[in-house]
């Protein structure tokens, strides 16, 4: 699981009146994708953006970890 400083990178989906707003949960009135509800699919589209992000930011977070001081295993090599 990720701490709370790398929380602040993920992404999350914020619903608006008439569109879905794709931001980094650290600045959320900052938006990074727009998805206007009058598509088909767009809320589909949200949240697979937001789940690929998250999915390959804690895969990439989880692999990056080395020894007990955290830094990456080839650190140093």
């Amino acid at each position: 699981m990720m701490d709370d400083d790398n929380n602040k990178l993920q992404l999350v989906m914020i619903e608006a009146e008439t569109e879905y707003l794709v931001s980094f949960s650290i600045h959320p009135e900052d938006w990074i994708a727009r998805f206007d509800k009058s598509l088909n699919k767009s809320k589909e589209w949200a949240l697979n953006m937001v789940a690929l992000y998250n999915n390959q930011l804690a895969s990439n977070l989880e692999s990056r970890k080395g020894g007990k001081d955290g830094r990456d295993a080839s650190f140093g090599e």
